[in-house]
């Protein structure tokens, strides 16, 4: 693994993520509380950009599908639950599913050195 800075604590707020880039891996780091966290920018559903998404209470959603991460766990507490933002209804869910069971996004542990940010990829 390597150590990559990603962003400094100026850049990131509590009310929105932050798209970086990691070693060319594609990352959103986030504020949680005093915690500064960081996963994957890419919904394991079908590998689509999570950066855009809908971001609070430590929790973004997948603009395209709807699944719910947590950002500093990159546990999945929902899954595919709407289509650009319009709700479905139970079976066409698991026909948006497309067979994929619920999975988590990788995460990464961020550490602070002084005002910067960094995370091993």
């Amino acid at each position: 693994m390597t150590k990559t800075k990603v962003a400094t604590t100026a850049d990131v707020s509590t009310d929105k993520v932050l798209k970086a880039s990691a070693n060319g891996k594609s990352v959103i780091v986030a504020k949680v509380g005093d915690k500064y966290c960081a996963i994957a920018n890419k919904c394991p559903h079908l590998g689509l950009p999570l950066a855009k998404g809908k971001f609070e209470n430590g929790v973004i959603t997948c603009p395209f599908h709807g699944s719910k991460f947590e950002v500093c766990t990159g546990k999945n507490v929902e899954w595919v639950e709407s289509i650009v933002g319009i709700p479905l209804p139970g079976v066409a869910k698991k026909m948006m599913a497309m067979g994929k069971s619920p999975s988590d996004v990788a995460s990464f542990a961020v550490t602070q050195e002084g005002e910067d940010l960094f995370i091993d990829v």
